[in-house]
């Protein structure tokens, strides 16, 4: 797998030309969810629509594999093609001052592609929840930080940081209503990384 990052990304007219660096590493999303493809199953679920469409013929059967396991990180690296090609500065924020530990009730901040600077104050810490990657697949996440900090689409990898403009986390999921991020502590220990 070789994906390449650019600035802007093609969903904002980028092309490879925009090239700034190519996928490095990431933390595998393991589904929970998912279409069989046991073959006694699937053979089972052929042998049912058969039947099923002798009544009513825009039915079929299907089997889904449950998996027990959760994910706590959304997230990837990439390796830069050169340190000129950034800045160690957020929008509208500035640069970070390291990372800290999130707690309830704290202020939050962030600048993301689609809607800029939002700020909020964080509702709840350790949190379980199911997001929906693509039709029928969904995916449990724990350990999830909730704040009714605004976000959309295009905001997924923001730098998510309190007042101190330490990072506490990186977005991955939000609405005009709530934003739900990866702990900070959690990225760093899955990706190897840290901040300087």
């Amino acid at each position: 797998m070789f994906h390449v990052y650019s600035q802007p990304g093609p969903y904002d007219g980028g092309t490879m030309k925009d090239r700034i660096g190519a996928l490095h590493r990431y933390v595998p999303l393991v589904k929970n969810i998912a279409r069989s493809d046991c073959p006694v199953a699937s053979a089972i679920a052929r042998g049912s629509t058969g039947l099923i469409k002798l009544v009513k013929h825009d039915y079929e059967m299907r089997f889904y594999k449950s998996f027990a396991t959760e994910n706590i990180v959304d997230c990837a690296l990439a390796k830069l093609d050169s340190k000129d090609l950034v800045d160690n500065t957020i929008l509208e924020i500035g640069e970070i001052n390291g990372i800290a530990d999130i707690q309830p009730g704290m202020r939050v901040q962030k600048s993301g592609r689609t809607t800029g600077l939002t700020s909020g104050v964080v509702k709840s810490i350790g949190t379980t929840l199911q997001v929906e990657m693509r039709e029928e697949e969904k995916i449990w996440f724990s350990d999830q930080v909730v704040t009714n900090m605004s976000s959309q689409p295009g905001d997924s990898g923001a730098l998510v940081l309190n007042e101190d403009r330490k990072v506490v986390g990186l977005l991955f999921a939000g609405s005009d209503k709530l934003t739900i991020f990866n702990r900070i502590t959690n990225v760093v220990d899955r990706l190897g990384i840290e901040f300087v």
